[in-house]
């Protein structure tokens, strides 16, 4: 029984857990490049083939960008490029568009990606690059070959794209993409993989590639292809690729991903040796796939409301086809009309590619619910007779009946006999509200992009500017920027924005800061960076501190909450509603109250950092800051950390009244004004920024003495002066308290204010430590230092710690390191929820990896990647004689001498004016790049080089030179500058007397053989 009914919804398919969905798609075919303007061109029964060719010659259909590729995008040297056939290349860049329009990253995807792919034949390898041999002597047999040849199509595909499920070439001639869907349906349903790639290419090597007609062969005598029409006499050949995203139906909640359509079942055959020849297709063959497939599925044929047909437009082979058709889907109701469908007359025959293109093609017939047409063309007979009054070929689009299923099936019958038929059905429709995700709070949005160079960078912005202003006017903003963050792969070329809460206003913003974007706005991420944190002292404003974020995080809030718990278990104030307090409250400046709060903001703060995926691996604590650190790195537990800071805010706050001021000097100069006073050096924050401190009469004798030599001071809030002689006792009996305490090693590196170091394991663990922690110096200029010295690539600062990363801004600006300074939680009075969200913008820029925005409930289509317009090519020779030589060893190079009399040259000993050994090498280098200039500071593997080229290269150099490199002398000397200099050294030991005498024996041996073989 089939799944259908009469009454069953049109558009929707039964619960079946053997569907598989597809959920991206992707093509390159004559007249398009894209799956909207193909699906226009052939619902308005547009002929993209070139049938009236200049001088009367017959053109085979030609795609765009068959000569170009993004070598930067996908990591490969110009040079690579230029070598690797243009099939594998149009497939990789299409392949990546198809996992752009599925909203899949094969770097966070779950589960395993397969490939299941073919092309056509090596023609560019056998007739481009085996006959250049500039290319064959610089990359070698080994490269060569893995970028051409077939076995390599789809091992190289998942290289370039990071995919590591099964990586399986497919070739059955014309069927060969379609079979590869099977392929990969069957390696999705037994769990091989969890998601699948598959599809194929073939490419014509000439903008005006042409094509012979030969009579009684299968290609068109005018250059049209027409299929089912009487008097049609063949095809065009064509270039196309194809590419379909597949995965379990079962698997798509939750994913945001969008299915397309469903396919119930496929079948493959062959057919064996019933027909005429091995060329022939066979009606019995054909059929029997059919009806496979339709079991398979589970359907009958008057479910099937479509079939996109093979439909080359040969005499035999529509005759076969229709014949097959008629036996299997022939019996039915006469008002149950099945319409046929070929792509081939639009396109052409695209070969390896034509099976794919035939399913995209009936994919978007019921997603869209658009029966298409297979157009009309100068010179078309009437149709054939069709083989049953229920078969239809629509020659204008039209609605899908109402009445009908959206079902469609596809064949592609390879040359060779093997057929293969697919069955499809328009995925379900959602049901309930849009998405899967709770409604989003009134916050900011974050919006990111990535490119391979800056120049894709600014054309994608572009390009996203126009389509928000065009097609993309009314995306939810959320959809697009979760799109933008989970959908789409992050590439080194980086740019983010944080955007406004209210949506209009957001969308304008995004729309002029993309229209605005420069190359100057973009950042390079680092591979893998590291992060550290910088947590403030006393001294910073902290009213509204943690509200604006408590307000939009729950997480943030609970840890406020519970923290603020802990501080009232330990017997300290009650901070539960800290961040609605005024800035005037008496409580802000009270250090039995601030200390505890700072602890609580800055271990909320670091734990909501780590939610959102940025886990510091270095700590730098200014003042209580440094406890605060302590407790995050394990070195107190929480409640012994709160108990400690409590004690300590409560001990210093018993002490003495003081006062503190900050003075716009050095150390030195504190020292020598505040010399005979009760005033002592507190803080070190910079070079020229000392805070000193002491009584409130002592205090104000020294700013006088500041004012007179022209020193300014500004007073800080606070009632005691932390850090001098005042805090003497309180240090006692802290260290007293801290005694009973446990204390462990830090799980994570802490900068000590105290040494201005790394503090060490037995600092950590010891209470004298912390006492004099509290009464020292805080030598924090000499922390950022040792901060910079352990090498972080972005340093947060968190809860209104301006004034200590703006320290660290200017030490790393000093020591002309490279380094992202970014704060987390604003000054006073600032958005704090914005502040976030810019600090994971510019985290996100440096190459970080935070948690973003929620994923959204379905993936926008937002415009594809704007891939680099780069010919990359190995011209063909010119017709003519080819010097004989073995494959892969040409002739070796200019060997440059070591004595006064210049270099020589292999073939006949004579002096090479121009050439030297550095010409030479970095020549050779220059090559195996494909790099036209070179820096002698350049390093072979920063450039690209790989121990495969590295290899070659060796044997290459020692070649052309004559010398005896080894492949340890490159690990070596890795620059062109120590490499140059170390063949030299070898040149300079070479015997060229010696090798000239043996160039004559050989030349000697090889003249004696010649005469032999007369």
């Amino acid at each position: 029984m089939s799944e259908y009914s009469q009454d069953h919804d049109p558009g929707t398919v039964s619960e079946d857990t053997d569907a598989v969905a597809v959920v991206g798609m992707s093509l390159r075919v004559p007249g398009s490049t894209d799956l909207g303007g193909f699906w226009k061109s052939i619902t308005d029964g547009v002929v993209s083939l070139r049938a009236d060719a200049p001088e009367g010659g017959l053109r085979a259909g030609q795609i765009d960008r068959f000569d170009r590729f993004d070598a930067d995008l996908f990591g490969m040297l110009p040079a690579q490029a230029a070598a690797t056939d243009p099939q594998h290349r149009v497939l990789t860049e299409v392949a990546w568009q198809a996992l752009e329009d599925a909203g899949i990253d094969p770097e966070r995807a779950t589960g395993r990606i397969g490939v299941f792919v073919g092309c056509g034949s090596e023609t560019y390898y056998r007739d481009h690059v085996l006959k250049d041999e500039k290319t064959v002597r610089v990359l070698g047999a080994e490269q060569i070959a893995l970028g051409n040849s077939r076995d390599f199509l789809a091992t190289g595909l998942a290289y370039r794209l990071g995919l590591t499920g099964p990586a399986i070439t497919v070739q059955t001639a014309c069927s060969t993409s379609l079979v590869a869907v099977h392929q990969a349906i069957r390696s999705l349903l037994t769990y091989e993989c969890d998601i699948a790639i598959a599809g194929g290419a073939t490419v014509h090597l000439d903008e005006e590639q042409g094509y012979v007609f030969a009579e009684g062969g299968i290609t068109s005598p005018d250059g049209r292809c027409r299929a089912f029409t009487e008097g049609t006499a063949g095809t065009v050949p064509s270039s196309g690729a194809g590419i379909v995203v597949l995965r379990r139906a079962s698997d798509l909640p939750g994913t945001g991903e969008n299915a397309r359509a469903h396919l119930l079942g496929s079948a493959v055959n062959n057919d064996g040796a019933a027909r005429m020849s091995p060329t022939a297709p066979s009606p019995q063959g054909q059929a029997d796939v059919l009806r496979e497939a339709l079991a398979v599925a589970g359907l009958e044929p008057v479910d099937v409301g479509y079939v996109e047909t093979h439909g080359t437009g040969t005499t035999l082979g529509d005759q076969v086809e229709l014949a097959a058709l008629a036996e299997v889907y022939g019996r039915r109701p006469a008002d149950s009309g099945l319409a046929l469908g070929a792509v081939k007359p639009n396109i052409g025959h695209c070969d390896s590619a034509a099976g794919v293109i035939g399913l995209i093609k009936a994919v978007l017939a019921v997603e869209t619910g658009v029966v298409p047409p297979t157009p009309s063309q100068p010179g078309d007979g009437p149709d054939v007779e069709l083989g049953s009054a229920s078969f239809e070929l629509p020659r204008v689009s039209r609605p899908w009946p109402d009445d009908r299923p959206r079902t469609a099936g596809v064949s592609s019958f390879g040359l060779g006999g093997t057929n293969c038929h697919v069955l499809l059905t328009a995925a379900p429709r959602p049901t309930g509200p849009a998405g899967h995700a709770p409604a989003a709070r009134r916050e900011p949005h974050l919006a990111v992009l990535s490119a391979a160079t800056p120049e894709a960078l600014q054309r994608k912005a572009r390009d996203l500017a126009a389509w928000l202003d065009g097609d993309g006017a009314e995306v939810p903003l959320g959809e697009l920027t979760g799109t933008l963050w989970h959908h789409r792969k992050a590439l080194p070329e980086r740019w983010a924005t944080a955007l406004p809460a209210d949506p209009a206003e957001a969308r304008d913003h995004l729309v002029a800061a993309l229209t605005a974007l420069t190359g100057n706005d973009s950042r390079r991420a680092q591979t893998a960076p590291r992060l550290a944190a910088v947590l403030p002292g006393q001294g910073v404003p902290l009213a509204g501190a943690g509200a604006g974020l408590a307000a939009v995080d729950d997480g943030f809030a609970a840890d406020l909450a519970e923290l603020a718990a802990e501080v009232s278990r330990a017997g300290g104030p009650d901070l539960s509603d800290a961040r609605n307090w005024p800035a005037d409250d008496p409580r802000l400046l009270d250090t039995a109250v601030v200390q505890p709060l700072l602890l609580v903001l800055g271990l909320a703060g670091l734990r909501h950092a780590e939610r959102h995926g940025l886990v510091p691996e270095l700590l730098l604590g200014h003042s209580v800051g440094e406890l605060t650190a302590a407790a995050h790195a394990g070195v107190f537990s929480v409640p012994d950390a709160v108990a400690a800071v409590v004690r300590r805010g409560r001990l210093m706050a018993s002490a003495e009244p003081g006062t503190m001021t900050a003075v716009r000097t050095g150390e030195e100069t504190a020292v020598r004004l505040a010399a005979g006073l009760e005033v002592d050096v507190c803080v070190l924050n910079g070079p020229d920024n000392t805070v000193c401190g002491g009584p409130e009469e002592a205090l104000a004798a020294f700013e006088g003495r500041c004012a007179e030599e022209g020193i300014r001071t500004t007073r800080l809030p606070v009632t005691r002066a932390g850090h001098s002689r005042a805090m003497a006792g309180a240090a006692k009996e802290f260290e007293e308290f801290v005694a009973t305490l446990t204390l462990s090693v830090p799980a994570v590196p802490i900068v000590s204010g105290l040494t201005g170091a790394l503090l060490t394991d037995a600092q950590a663990v010891d209470p004298a430590h912390w006492g004099s922690q509290l009464s020292s110096p805080v030598r924090f200029t000499d922390a950022v230092t040792a901060l910079l010295e352990a090498a972080p690539d972005s340093v947060l600062g968190l809860h209104r710690s301006h004034a200590a990363t703006a320290e660290v801004r200017r030490a790393a600006l000093a020591a002309r390191r490279d380094l992202h300074v970014v704060d987390a939680a604003g000054r006073a009075g600032a958005d704090e929820t914005a502040d976030w969200y810019g600090a994971l913008a510019a985290l996100w820029t440096a190459g970080h990896t935070p948690a973003g925005p929620a994923r959204p409930a379905r993936v926008v289509a937002v415009p594809a990647y704007p891939f680099a317009d780069q010919r990359h090519w190995v011209a063909a020779p010119e017709p003519g004689p080819l010097e004989a030589r073995p494959a892969g060893v040409p002739a070796p190079d200019l060997i440059p001498a070591a004595d006064e009399a210049g270099p020589v040259t292999a073939a006949t000993g004579e002096p090479a004016e121009e050439a030297s050994t550095a010409e030479a090498v970095r020549t050779l280098w220059q090559d195996t790049f494909g790099i036209a200039e070179l820096r002698s500071e350049d390093n072979f593997f920063d450039l690209g080089g790989t121990s495969l080229h590295a290899a070659h290269l060796v044997s290459v150099v020692n070649d052309a030179l004559l010398v005896e490199i080894r492949l340890q002398d490159l690990y070596e000397n890795s620059s062109l500058a120590g490499f140059i200099a170390r063949a030299e050294a070898l040149a300079a030991e070479r015997d060229d007397a010696a090798l000239l005498r043996l160039l004559e024996e050989i030349e000697s041996e090889s003249e004696e053989g010649r005469t032999s073989h007369e």
